[in-house]
């Protein structure tokens, strides 16, 4: 079960469908009866956890190795778990692939199809490296730029399950590698976040110059600091998704290096990370280290514009980065929504709907129409799918619920016929119609709708 705190607004926070404006909820309303309430549904159902080979090496060889491993130049040696705390998968789409799958693989309420295109991106940074990456055209002409964690890319499960998730919403993503890794060209550094802030900047000015604006940034574990940092330097993203960030960056070095870091740095001026088979990984310049305990995520957040809304999802049983961080997050950022996932690991490994259902909540209406007659009932049901499909919205039903019936027994006489009984009896009739995907224009044509008044309407957004 999700907690939410400091909600600032009720509306998605990526509503990107066919370049609609937002609607307003509270503009919503009917001739006839309105009951507007919100509608949040959570997923239960879960996908089984990842598993990995016994000695934590996983079955997939990785794309790119280390150049020069003694000198610790050139991207990490991969582990099964990366420093994010994930399973990573390597290896990506080449060139152009065209997907058909279910319109929501995770959580769909209908069962057509809607094709979804991945192209291979290159993008050249301001470094002169070239950044690789995988865009899904599903629909909306915004994007949202999903980025990855420490020692991860591009295709670890979460952002991958991210992408599902978002694409299921018809809402176009881009992912993609920072320099150094993943398929992306540059030497793998610690810390480093400045230089990654760079490479999302240039992601989002090559989107630029298609006239395609970035709606959202969104990242995972390190990913999370990057987006919140660009959003204190950049006030051109309207929404930041942070998951699974960390606030506080001193907090979690003495866990991976040892308490002794900063002697041990000051001894030999590097330090050598290695797995639990004692393979070389990556090193840790003095220089590198002091990247990211000189990083201010603190005056970061409170730099960020009051006009950009920031989303924190974390998890409560997070081992990797404490849930506490993201109570930070919310002390310090102005425009700010906190979701903690009850029993949620860093990787989401169980809670992966949870956090799909989070970014992107189903975007329809709920109408709910009673009607003691049959032919009002249904003339009013054809006026709100006629309206809801001249704006290309997709409508589901009219579904017939129960009809309710309620029985009234009167006396026919208190004396001469006192034994007599006369039984009256009212039924209400239902029906239910989804409105999916629903755009400004779509509200626009329903409150123009003139419906009978012996037609209740009930409508949940």
């Amino acid at each position: 079960m999700a907690v939410s705190t400091s909600t600032t607004s009720q509306l998605p926070l990526l509503f990107l469908h066919s370049g609609a404006a937002n609607p307003t909820p509270a503009n919503l309303s009917f001739p006839s009866t309105l009951r507007a309430s919100s509608l949040r549904s959570r997923a239960a159902a879960a996908p089984p956890a990842e598993t990995i080979s016994e000695d934590g090496i996983p079955d997939t060889p990785p794309v790119r190795h280390c150049t020069d491993e003694g000198e610790g130049t050139g991207i990490p040696l991969p582990s099964s778990i990366g420093e994010d705390g994930e399973q990573l998968l390597f290896g990506a789409t080449a060139g152009k692939e065209t997907v058909m799958r279910p319109c929501a693989q995770l959580r769909s309420s209908f069962s057509d199809s809607f094709v979804i295109s991945q192209d291979k991106i290159v993008i050249r940074n301001r470094y002169g490296e070239k950044l690789i990456g995988v865009l899904y055209e599903a629909g909306s002409k915004d994007i949202v730029v999903l980025c990855h964690g420490f020692r991860s890319s591009k295709e670890s499960r979460t952002i991958l399950n991210l992408a599902d998730a978002l694409t299921s919403e018809k809402i176009s993503i881009f992912r993609f590698d920072f320099s150094g890794n993943g398929e992306s060209e540059g030497t793998f550094q610690y810390g480093n976040y400045y230089k990654e802030v760079d490479d999302l900047r240039d992601v989002i000015l090559h989107f630029k110059k298609d006239k395609r604006d970035t709606r959202a940034i969104a990242g995972h574990s390190k990913g999370g600091n990057v987006v919140i940092l660009y959003a204190s330097m950049h006030p051109d993203i309207p929404s930041v998704i942070n998951i699974c960030g960390r606030f506080n960056l001193e907090r979690g070095i003495g866990d991976r290096f040892g308490n002794d870091y900063m002697e041990r740095m000051n001894q030999h001026g590097f330090i050598d990370v290695r797995d639990k088979t004692g393979r070389f990984m990556y090193r840790v310049t003095k220089e590198s280290l002091m990247d990211r305990l000189k990083t201010d995520m603190r005056g970061a957040c409170m730099s960020i514009d009051p006009k950009c809304r920031v989303l924190t999802v974390h998890g409560a049983n997070d081992d990797v980065v404490p849930s506490e961080d993201a109570v930070e997050f919310s002390n310090y950022i102005i425009n700010h929504e906190l979701h903690i996932i009850e029993g949620a690991d860093h990787s989401y490994t169980s809670h992966r709907l949870e956090l799909a259902d989070i970014l992107a909540p189903k975007q329809k209406i709920r109408i709910k129409l009673r009607s003691y007659w049959v032919p009002l009932i249904e003339d009013s049901c054809k006026k709100i799918i006629e309206a809801a499909k001249t704006t290309n919205a997709k409508t589901m039903g009219p579904v017939p619920l129960p009809t309710k019936r309620r029985i009234y027994c009167v006396l026919n006489s208190p004396h001469v016929h006192k034994d007599s009984r006369f039984h009256f009896e009212i039924r209400t009739h239902q029906r239910l119609i989804d409105i999916m995907y629903p755009t400004a224009q779509t509200i626009d044509s329903l409150m123009q709708l003139q419906l009978p008044a012996g037609v209740d309407v009930e409508v949940k957004l």
